[in-house]
């Protein structure tokens, strides 16, 4: 007589064994015992619909996510740093929603939260950044308890300009490089020729650079989980500057006293060297801007520009590039402008008024006219 199978039961059968599921979905599986309609089988069965309904019916709590979000490889594989950074928004958002069932979620709750932050826009747009990705993990173990994407149904603010990245301009450079002792000056040469972040330039190591090969073989910290080698060459010009000022230990770059450079002792060295020579803010950063903005500008390809910074999508280089991506086509079209507009420019500045006030309106006109008023009296004499 044929067994009865009970709804949403699969059954298997590997090396002359029988396996038992209860599976619902994509997601949800939970192995059952045999023999099928067995008590111990009816039991573990009845647990699974009883399981699977009353995480149907709620499901985790935002916080609960935030837990999973925590326990992943895709955030331990981070750096401590940006675990801290992460923390600390995930904590917001923790204290906004964590006490919510994931699935209430709705798009006016993400909005409301948008609105207390429309005097924060960069807080926001990073605090979205974090809460979709929590929610982007969640969904891949519990699919059908996410209807609400933060990144997808909210907007981001637009930021004002930042200067994080921006390049440095050549006078900049050439004062900072002429003022900084040598071993600060050698930390600049490498960020500048290698396009590379401070965090991995002051890492590198004696047995990463090859002098006969000329290669400099590291893995961007960034990017250690996603793989992130890069292997750059050594220009001549960076050879001669890094065999004059060994490093300590293994290390290609020291301070001036002889120590690991630390990130932070960086910054504040340039920091220091700003407000003695009343320099506008440029960082460190900037210099990783610097070199692929002027390439970009000389006519280099994204392609090979991202085989030196690292870039895995033109998307994330040309935040680097701002101002410069269409440089190269803007030139030629800026000379034919020039040139169809010259000729009437010239004349106009040859002929026109040479005065400093305008001669057109408000005090400026009535000074005008009344410097003209004994001229035009004779004349109609």
């Amino acid at each position: 007589m044929a067994t009865t199978r009970m709804p949403h039961v699969k059954a298997y059968r590997s090396r002359g064994r029988e396996y038992l599921y209860y599976r619902r979905g994509d997601d949800f599986s939970i192995s059952l015992p045999g023999p099928e309609n067995s008590p111990a089988f009816m039991a573990a069965y009845k647990a699974a619909e009883k399981q699977f309904i009353a995480e149907r019916e709620s499901g985790g709590t935002v916080a609960d996510a935030i837990t999973l979000y925590l326990s992943s490889a895709r955030y331990r594989e981070m750096k401590p740093s940006s675990q801290k950074e992460y923390r600390r928004l995930l904590d917001k958002m923790r204290e906004a929603f964590g006490h919510l069932i994931v699935k209430s979620i709705t798009v006016k709750m993400v909005d409301d939260l948008r609105d207390k932050h429309a005097e924060r826009p960069v807080e926001w747009n990073r605090l979205r950044s974090r809460m979709a990705t929590v929610w982007d993990v969640y969904k891949k173990k519990y699919p059908i308890f996410v209807d609400v994407n933060p990144r997808e149904e909210s907007d981001r603010f637009d930021e004002p300009p930042s200067d994080q990245n921006r390049p440095w301009p050549e006078d900049v450079l050439r004062t900072v490089l002429t003022e900084a002792t040598p071993a600060f000056r050698a930390l600049l040469i490498v960020l500048l020729l290698t396009a590379q972040r401070i965090s991995d330039v002051i890492a590198y190591t004696r047995d990463q650079y090859d002098p006969k090969a000329r290669t400099l073989r590291f893995q961007q910290s960034k990017l250690s989980r996603v793989g992130g080698w890069m292997v750059l060459h050594v220009p001549a010009l960076l050879t001669e500057m890094l065999e004059a000022h060994p490093g300590v230990d293994n290390l290609l770059l020291s301070t001036p006293q002889g120590k690991p450079w630390k990130k932070v002792n960086a910054e504040e060295t340039l920091r220091n060297m700003r407000e003695r020579l009343g320099l506008p803010r440029y960082t460190l950063h900037g210099l990783r801007a610097t070199g692929p903005t002027i390439l970009k500008m000389l006519g280099v390809e994204n392609r090979a520009l991202r085989a030196i910074t690292g870039h895995t999508s033109d998307r994330n280089l040309e935040i680097y590039l701002r101002g410069a991506d269409n440089y190269r086509l803007a030139v030629e079209t800026q000379d034919k402008l020039a040139e169809t507009f010259g000729s009437l420019i010239r004349e106009a500045t040859a002929e026109g008024n040479q005065n400093k006030q305008s001669g057109a309106t408000g005090r400026a006109s009535r000074r005008t006219k009344a410097e003209l008023k004994p001229s035009l009296i004779r004349l109609r004499k």
